[in-house]
């Protein structure tokens, strides 16, 4: 590391984020640990975050503000890459924050393991402000597979990543690509490089009225959700090079599959039907049904898929009936 360069660039991008944005860099200036620096990607923000950023930049020397019009969340991380003076990255959104810790523990496991990855598991905070832990295996090595099942899952912004290995392999975000942009990059990551690990939730995810993720999902989120999943199976056929590539083309299949399930489901809920008679008829959706004799889904998505192979308008009107008035209704008074 060169002298009086930070160790790690914190990567921000920024698109009207003026109400939570404070609370975000509060997070960061609590950490024990305090070589690093903050990179600022204002994105064509138009609600008064430029002048919040600007006003905290004064009289701190860790802070790059860098603004540019809008053109969506990859954009805005693959330059904050570009500007990053760090060792090693971290890329967090500007509504969620950091425990105290996470710099100091991730960079002492780094360290440790001399790693290219290290990863921490996370909390998700609802709008209610209720802090949930979500379940981690923390398995270390090649984690590729766990990964493709969900299983022990992690969130990308709760890593630290080694600056180089980015810039030598061309590890960037998609562009164009707003949605499942962080599972593509994860991908490329975890089929290259093994991950260690730190064994606690460092890093807290808010789910935020409004949010790309929280707010209702029409057909083009769910369709780009789903493209977004065939870009990850694609690279992976075409750059996956180890002993187990059968199994985890598979895992990328179900991948894809369970998404194109959930999408259809909601299809149903909201009777489109049309909508679903059209997908069924433009893909190969019926024919992956062979994925869940090879186990690489659950029973619950086995279940929704028979509903929707049944092709049927009186099934899925019923199930939307069962859905709307039984199943929502028995949730409510519990």
């Amino acid at each position: 590391m060169k002298n009086n360069m930070p160790a790690v660039s914190i990567i921000i991008p920024i698109y009207n984020s003026s109400q939570f944005i404070i609370k975000t860099l509060i997070s960061l200036e609590a950490q024990s640990y305090n070589n690093y620096e903050i990179i600022l990607i204002n994105d064509g923000s138009t609600d008064g975050s430029l002048n919040i950023l600007m006003d905290y930049k004064k009289n701190k020397n860790n802070i790059i503000l860098h603004s540019q019009k809008n053109s969506g969340v990859s954009v805005a991380r693959n330059k904050g890459i570009e500007l990053a003076n760090g060792d090693f990255i971290a890329f967090l959104d500007s509504d969620d924050t950091y425990s105290p810790t996470f710099l100091e523990k991730m960079l002492a496991k780094q360290k440790e393991n001399d790693a290219n990855i290290v990863y921490c598991g996370f909390n998700r905070i609802d709008i209610s402000g209720k802090l949930s832990p979500i379940y981690n295996s923390f398995m270390e090595g090649n984690i590729l597979n766990p990964y493709l099942q969900r299983n022990g899952y992690f969130h990308f912004s709760g890593m630290l990543i080694r600056k180089k290995i980015l810039t030598d392999n061309l590890i960037y975000f998609e562009l164009g690509c707003n949605i499942s942009e962080d599972l593509l990059f994860t991908v490329k990551l975890l089929s290259n490089f093994d991950c260690y690990c730190v064994k606690e939730y460092l890093f807290n995810y808010v789910q935020r009225t409004g949010s790309v993720m929280s707010s209702l999902w029409y057909e083009d989120k769910w369709l780009a959700d789903i493209q977004g999943r065939q870009k990850i199976l694609l690279y992976l056929l075409n750059n996956y090079d180890k002993d187990d590539k059968q199994e985890i083309i598979k895992l990328a299949s179900a991948f894809i599959f369970q998404r194109e399930i959930s999408y259809l489901i909601d299809c149903i809920k909201k009777m489109n039907y049309k909508k679903i008679k059209y997908y069924l008829k433009q893909t190969d959706f019926l024919d992956k049904e062979i994925l869940f004799n090879e186990h690489k889904l659950n029973n619950k998505d086995k279940n929704k898929f028979k509903v929707i192979q049944k092709n049927n308008r009186v099934i899925w009107f019923f199930y939307t009936l069962y859905y709307r008035f039984f199943r929502l209704n028995v949730k409510f008074f519990k």
